[in-house]
């Protein structure tokens, strides 16, 4: 929270009680927090700008509605949301668990298998998003928590994906996290199911690596790299990786939309194949 922003006052919001923080980053904060009936929620608040009020109000009351329709085991249940004063606020499903973002360094990487499963159940997610005419953007490791003991991934944060796109043409924010992003993302195209079918493939392929298909310094050197050369190939970095899963990938990752797999769950039925 930079200064001359408030907190929400008395630590309670929307008519929950805030916890504790749990993370901070872009647009958002994310505390647990307590319901008035003691359902424990994750509350993702978003400070509105003054001049764009009206604006992410409505925002918001779209996510909160939509998120409501994702009813899928693999997505994180949007319980609630709203206005309290200078603060929108999502209630969310709490989920206890830890985000996928320490499994992306060699010495903490998951099994091979545990990899298949992770993103076929990230496929059936995005086959039922994309189903009701939604993009999430922003599929990337710590968007996907995995729970304690085990069970479903959840995927997360499509309220917060979507609500980047209002402000995008004012306040120049490149909606979505770069390494992860379609070329037709980064170029700021038209966005459809390919852009996330496209961050699945980076998302798995480091998991398997231990690195993303494409890193860089800066959003400029990110670019050129895209533009100009096609991702390693995953067998060459990970020999041990089956070819119809390297393949899979580098389909996935393919530079032209239209020639990566046409949809989520023909994704999701060859990771299938693969696991059998």
């Amino acid at each position: 929270m930079t200064a001359g922003e408030r907190a929400p006052t008395a630590g309670r919001l929307g008519g929950y009680r805030l916890v504790r923080t749990l993370g901070r980053g872009g647009l958002a904060e994310v505390y647990e927090a307590v319901a008035d009936d003691g359902q424990r929620v994750a509350l993702k608040t978003f400070r509105l700008p003054e001049d764009e009020r009206g604006l992410a109000a409505e925002a918001f009351r779209r996510e909160a509605h939509l998120g409501r329709r994702l009813a899928h085991p693999g997505i994180v249940r949007v319980l609630d949301g709203g206005i309290d004063g200078e603060h929108a606020f999502l209630a969310l499903e709490f989920v206890d668990g830890h985000d996928l973002r320490r499994h992306t360094v060699r010495g903490s990487l998951l099994p091979l298998p545990r990899v298949l499963a992770i993103g076929e159940q990230l496929a059936q997610a995005l086959s039922a998003v994309h189903a009701l005419g939604v993009v999430h953007r922003d599929l990337k490791p710590a968007n996907v928590l995995l729970l304690q003991g085990g069970g479903p991934v959840k995927l997360a944060d499509f309220g917060l994906a979507r609500l980047g796109e209002a402000f995008l043409s004012r306040t120049g924010v490149l909606a979505g996290t770069p390494g992860y992003m379609a070329p037709e993302q980064l170029a700021e195209g038209a966005l459809g199911p390919a852009c996330d079918l496209y961050a699945l493939g980076a998302l798995l392929f480091e998991l398997v690596s231990g690195r993303l298909p494409f890193e860089a310094a800066t959003l400029g050197e990110l670019l050129q790299q895209v533009g100009r050369r096609p991702p390693p190939a995953l067998g060459a970095l990970c020999p041990q990786v089956p070819p119809d899963l390297a393949a899979l990938v580098a389909a996935l990752l393919e530079p032209r939309a239209e020639r990566r797999p046409p949809d989520a769950g023909t994704v999701a039925r060859r990771l299938a194949a693969l696991m059998r």
